[in-house]
């Protein structure tokens, strides 16, 4: 009875790993600023980043930033011409009131091909929770480094 109850547990570690080694691929300190063409804010935790060259980034905030889907936009400043992991972000508050900051996490690149609401759409329809339970944006456990 107890090697029945441990096989299912093993097969869905397996199949848990494979989502992130199926979707994840390299891990980025930073993106160039001028190669990003759009980035798309899926909650106050996810922003997507498409490249000019079709690449998506996921870019997962290590601390939730309450605000940032509501408010639907940030910004950053940079010197060097990217944009890195730990650097800030700001919330863009839709009224006269300053907005949130915001740490950047690793840049994490989608290996599926689509555009960008095809990934928007695939991690908003469950993908996203199941690579948040599986710690897939946590350094280290996904992804090729």
């Amino acid at each position: 009875m107890a090697i029945i109850f441990c096989v299912p547990l093993f097969t869905f570690n397996v199949n848990a790993q494979g989502k992130a080694e199926k979707y994840l691929g390299s891990r980025e300190m930073c993106l160039e600023t001028v190669r990003i063409k759009e980035t798309r804010i899926l909650d106050d935790q996810t922003i997507l980043f498409e490249m000019r060259d079709g690449a998506i980034y996921i870019n997962r905030l290590p601390v939730v930033s309450h605000g940032l889907k509501l408010a639907g936009g940030f910004q950053y400043s940079t010197s060097i011409a990217k944009l890195c992991k730990q650097d800030t972000i700001k919330v863009i508050s839709p009224g006269s009131a300053p907005g949130s900051t915001a740490m950047l996490g690793d840049f994490i690149k989608f290996k599926e091909k689509g555009t960008l609401t095809d990934v928007e759409k695939l991690l908003e329809g469950g993908l996203l929770k199941e690579l948040v339970d599986e710690s897939a944006f946590t350094d280290g456990s996904s992804g090729k480094k």
